[in-house]
């Protein structure tokens, strides 16, 4: 039908806008955030652009859903003004004939979200916080200034002469004691800071090494061609990120008892599996809901700001319904179901309004 198409190109470019829009105000906010730790630590453009656009996908989740449900509301508060909607229901249109557009968009909504959280937000998570990690573990390069000596780390002292072409260190001196036990002192004629995925690393050229004790004996001193350094704050830390956050962790791994180190961390994990597997129909459950508030009975102006009323207090109500099962869920294990139930009962219970026969011309009001 004619009706139904025009309605749901209006719905999709409404939502998207509204999306846009949603999502813009959140990049903005994450940036300012972000923004703080890739200036500190001296990263890139296109570091900042990455970790920027990769933790966007798990806002997806809550953003759309609700710019589906801004969206309904809105285009149908414009084609009541324009009486298309009173004209849809005298010439005999049911509630569920008249929804066949949002829930066309519903159902479109869910599947982009069932993709992001199985696929896009997992994989998109993982490059957000390795290169997180990366930027956090690295000893950035404003802090290595010319002729000056810099304490790069708790016990690490670092002195270099002069910088050079494609980021060669000359004339380096390092005063590095970390280790309670020694202390350790190397010149290097020059050096270069090398790309690794776990810790920051200064491979040093034609320099020595000499050690000193705690009760400060010399030892050997040795003379070397090359040899590097690794900039850890103390030698015990991890050299890799091994913690793997839920977000990017696969809805299979959720699940699994296996892959949890404790007991509360599996019942965690556990839930949410079950919310990347059930919270992609919100998007469905927002905008069929407030479809079938909109069209039960008779739809009149005088009462549209009641249905709106109703409207924003349905879908605030579920997504505090979400959000409490999830809670719950993550706590006791039996109630990993009320999940499923947060989102199938806007559902189910939108069906049942959707239940009533078309109201006759003659009561439609003007």
């Amino acid at each position: 039908m004619q009706f139904n198409l025009y309605i749901f190109r209006q719905l999709l470019r409404n939502t998207l806008s509204l999306l846009f829009v949603l999502m813009s105000i959140i990049w903005l906010f994450q940036t300012i955030r972000i923004l703080e730790l890739v200036v500190n630590r001296g990263a890139n453009l296109s570091e900042f652009l990455i970790m920027s656009v990769a933790s966007m996908p798990l806002w997806l989740m809550i953003a759309v859903p609700i710019s589906g449900f801004i969206a309904i509301n809105w285009v149908f508060n414009r084609i009541l003004a324009d009486r298309e909607l009173l004209v849809m229901q005298s010439v005999g249109l049911s509630p569920l004939q008249l929804a066949k557009a949002p829930i066309f968009l519903g159902v479109l909504l869910t599947g982009f979200l069932a993709l992001n959280s199985a696929y896009i937000l997992p994989a998109s998570f993982g490059i957000y916080k390795d290169l997180q990690f990366k930027l956090r573990n690295s000893i950035p390069d404003i802090l290595l200034r010319d002729g000056v000596f810099i304490d790069v780390l708790d016990g690490m002292t670092m002195f270099i002469g002069e910088r050079g072409k494609d980021s060669v260190l000359r004339d380096i001196f390092i005063h590095d004691a970390r280790d309670k036990n020694r202390t350790i002192t190397l010149t290097a004629n020059n050096g270069k800071f090398i790309e690794t995925a776990t810790i920051p690393t200064l491979a040093l050229q034609n320099g020595e090494r000499s050690e000193r004790t705690a009760s400060g004996k010399n030892g050997a001193v040795l003379l070397f061609e090359t040899h590097s350094v690794k900039l850890l704050k103390t030698n015990d830390n991890p050299t890799e990120r091994n913690a793997v956050d839920m977000n990017e962790d696969t809805i299979t791994n959720l699940l699994s008892a296996d892959k949890a180190t404790s007991k509360t961390y599996y019942l965690q994990r556990h839930a949410e599996g079950h919310y990347r597997i059930a919270s992609p129909l919100l998007g469905f459950a927002l905008v069929f809901l407030s479809t079938a508030i909109i069209l039960r009975g008779q739809v009149r102006r005088d009462i549209w700001s009641r249905r709106i009323f109703s409207n924003v207090a349905a879908c605030v109500i579920v997504i505090i319904f979400v959000v409490v099962t999830r809670s719950l869920a993550s706590n006791i294990f039996e109630l990993w179901p009320l999940i499923y139930l947060a989102v199938a009962a806007p559902i189910l219970f939108s069906f049942w309004l959707m239940r009533s026969r078309p109201v006759p011309t003659s009561v439609v009001a003007t």
